[in-house]
């Protein structure tokens, strides 16, 4: 959808930042409907912050990599709210002291915060640019801590081997883009 809808992603997303944060509150309301279960566990939310986060280990010369950065800070924004719904949804459980405190899910929540504010296009028109990508390197600690809280927190063990095989390729793109980089 990133590649193919790019131009009318980036054409409407007022529109659908709007509807999808109208479609977390009704996650939160109808929390409890076996359908909303990929949304409850973050899978939908993750799916697109990882486009987000692949996009940056992909090399910026390829067509898609271009493409995929156009709607970034889309994927982002919408992946973030989307993302909301995990930790509302387990936040009762965790404050009622039933389950315990996931501290890297946590720790990854927020530091993405500010990341998720800062990509409002009217926000980071505010920021100088510099501050703005210094700040944006905090994404891969936001990684870091959500590979880590999926191998902690995942409720099986094939949970668990797709989180790692996820990380596997982003890890190894960004490796090979840096070494690209450092050695022109």
């Amino acid at each position: 959808m990133a590649y193919y809808f790019a131009p009318k992603i980036i054409k409407h997303r007022k529109v659908l930042y709007t509807a999808v944060w109208g479609l977390l509150i009704l996650i939160v309301i109808f929390r409890k409907l076996p359908i909303l279960l990929p949304f409850i566990k973050g899978f939908v939310g993750f799916s697109l912050l990882y486009v987000v986060m692949i996009t940056g280990a992909l090399n910026p010369s390829w067509k898609l990599t271009q493409k995929l950065r156009s709607v970034r800070a889309p994927y982002s924004i919408l992946g973030f709210i989307l993302l909301m719904a995990h930790p509302l949804y387990y936040a009762p459980e965790v404050l009622a002291m039933t389950r315990d405190i996931p501290w890297f899910g946590l720790a990854s929540f927020v530091v993405m915060i500010p990341l998720f504010i800062t990509s409002y296009l009217v926000i980071r028109m505010k920021m100088k640019p510099k501050s703005w990508k210094n700040l944006q390197r905090f994404a891969y600690l936001s990684y870091a801590l959500t590979l880590i809280h999926l191998i902690v927190n995942a409720s099986t063990i094939q949970n668990r081997m797709i989180a790692i095989a996820l990380f596997i390729p982003y890890v190894v793109l960004k490796l090979i883009k840096i070494c690209r980089f450092k050695a022109l």
